[in-house]
C-alpha cells in the first residue's frame, strides 16, 4: 500500500511540475487535483478489496472508461464532435491524451472528399483526423515496458505491419497493411486521447514542448525528402538549393537548411510567408521563372502549375525533389527531364529515424511563426476555414494543452 501511495504522490507532483512550465498551472490546478484523488482512491479501493482489476473504480481509471470527445469525419463535409468510450488496451499499446494538434492541409483534403486514399476506396469514413499532434502517455497495455504514465510523446503517422519485407527494410509507406493516423485504418489526434502501438511512439527531448512537439511529424517528412537527396545532418548540401513554396513543408524545408549553414532561397506569391523568412536571413523570391538558377530544387506547393515550370525551366542536370500533393495528372513530355540530365525523385512520409532526427533538430529552430493562430478544440471548423485561407503559417488546435 505505502508505495501505490508514494507513486501516486510522484504522479502528483510530476504534473502540478508540468503545468507550471506550460504556464497553465492556475487553469490546471484544480483538474490534477481533483484527477489524481480520484484516482488514489480508487487504487485504494481495490486494494482494499483484494483485488484491482475487480474493483469496479479503479477499473474506470485505470482503463479510462469515459466517454471522451473528438471530432469525427462520418463523410465528405460532415464533421462533429462526438463522443466515445476508450476501449481497454490491448498488449504493447499505449494510451495518449492529446496536447495539440496541427491543421494539416490533408486533414481538409479529408473533409472535402478530395484525398486519394479515399477516392480510390484505400480509406474509408469515418475517420478521426489528425496526423502532427502531441500529448502525455496516461496508460500503458501489457508488456509496454519503454514508457511509463506522464511520458510527454509524439506519434509517428505510417505505421506499418513489422512483419512484411517491406517493413524490415523499414519501407513502412510500401507495408500493403500500413495505416497512416488520422488518415487510414486509425483515428488520430483530433480528439482528447488516442491509441496507438508504443512501437511507434517517440519521447520529447526536455527541451521539447508538447505545443512545439507537433512539428515533428512535418519536419519528419522533410527529413526523410533530404536525406533522398543525400542530404543528412552532419554535411552541407552541395550546391545551392531552392525551395518551392513557403507553407509549412517548405517553411520547414528552408530553416532546416540554413540551420546547417547552406545556402538557400524560397519561391512564393504570398508576401507574409516570405516575410517570415527573409526575417530569418533567408533569400526570397516570387518569380518562379529564375528558378533556372538553382541545382537543387525542392518543390512543396503540390500545384501542378508550380511543377510544370519548375520541370521546364530548371536548369541542366537539375535535381527536383517532390514533397508536395497532390499534383493531378499532368500531359507532360519527359524527352526534356532526359535531354537536359534532370532528376527527379519523390519523397512522402517519414521513418522512425526520421522522427528521432526531428526531435534532436526541432528545439534548435526558430519556429514561432507556426504557434500565432490556436483554437480550441471545440471550434475546429472555423479553424480550419482559417487554414484554407492562407493568413497564417499554421493553425493549431489547443486539446488538453
Amino acid at each position: 500500500m505505502p508505495s501505490e501511495l508514494f507513486r501516486e504522490a510522484a504522479y502528483f507532483f510530476g504534473d502540478l511540475i508540468q503545468s507550471i512550465k506550460q504556464g497553465v498551472f492556475s487553469q490546471k490546478a484544480a483538474e490534477i487535483v481533483r484527477f489524481r484523488y480520484e484516482k488514489t482512491a480508487g487504487r485504494v479501493g481495490g486494494i482494499w478489496d483484494g483485488s484491482l482489476m475487480e474493483n469496479p473504480r479503479f477499473r474506470e481509471q485505470l482503463l479510462f472508461d469515459k466517454p471522451y470527445k473528438a471530432v469525427m469525419i462520418r463523410a465528405p463535409r460532415e464533421a462533429v464532435i462526438q463522443s466515445f468510450g476508450v476501449p481497454e488496451l490491448k498488449p504493447g499499446e499505449v494510451l495518449v491524451r492529446v496536447a495539440y494538434a496541427g491543421v494539416c492541409a490533408t486533414d481538409l483534403e479529408i473533409f472535402e472528399g478530395r484525398l486519394g486514399y479515399y477516392k480510390s476506396g484505400i480509406a474509408k469514413y469515418p475517420i478521426v483526423p489528425g496526423h502532427e499532434f502531441s500529448g502525455v502517455i496516461v496508460a500503458t497495455g501489457a508488456r509496454v515496458t519503454e514508457f511509463a504514465e506522464n511520458d510527454p510523446v509524439v506519434v509517428e503517422c505510417i505505421q506499418g505491419c513489422g512483419e512484411c519485407d517491406s517493413c524490415r527494410n523499414e519501407d513502412a509507406i510500401g507495408c500493403a497493411s500500413r495505416s497512416e493516423v488520422g488518415v487510414i485504418g486509425r483515428n488520430g489526434g483530433y480528439a482528447e486521447y488516442m491509441i496507438t502501438p508504443a512501437r511507434f511512439v517517440h519521447r520529447l527531448p526536455p527541451s521539447l514542448t508538447l505545443k512545439h512537439a507537433i512539428l515533428c511529424e512535418p519536419l519528419a517528412v522533410v527529413l526523410k525528402g533530404l536525406r533522398r537527396l543525400g542530404w543528412n545532418a552532419s554535411n552541407r548540401m552541395l550546391s545551392r538549393s531552392a525551395v518551392v513554396g513557403g507553407g509549412p513543408i517548405g517553411h520547414l524545408a528552408a530553416l532546416t537548411i540554413s540551420h546547417q549553414g547552406a545556402d538557400v532561397a524560397v519561391f512564393d506569391r504570398n508576401p507574409d510567408r516570405l516575410a517570415y523568412l527573409a526575417r530569418r536571413g533567408i533569400s526570397v523570391e516570387q518569380d518562379l521563372q529564375k528558378i533556372a538558377a538553382f541545382d537543387t530544387i525542392i518543390e512543396a506547393t503540390g500545384d501542378a502549375e508550380a511543377l510544370d515550370t519548375v520541370l521546364e525551366r530548371s536548369r541542366t542536370g537539375a535535381t527536383i525533389l517532390l514533397l508536395g500533393l497532390p499534383y493531378a495528372r499532368r500531359d507532360f513530355s519527359f524527352e526534356s527531364i532526359v535531354s537536359y540530365d534532370k532528376t527527379i525523385i519523390g519523397s512522402v512520409g517519414s521513418t522512425a529515424a526520421d522522427f528521432d532526427e526531428a526531435l534532436r533538430l526541432l528545439p534548435h529552430i526558430d519556429a514561432s511563426a507556426f504557434f500565432e493562430c490556436i483554437f480550441p478544440f471545440e471550434e475546429f471548423h472555423q479553424a480550419w476555414n482559417i487554414a484554407r485561407s492562407g493568413k497564417h503559417l499554421k493553425v493549431v488546435l489547443e486539446i488538453n494543452g
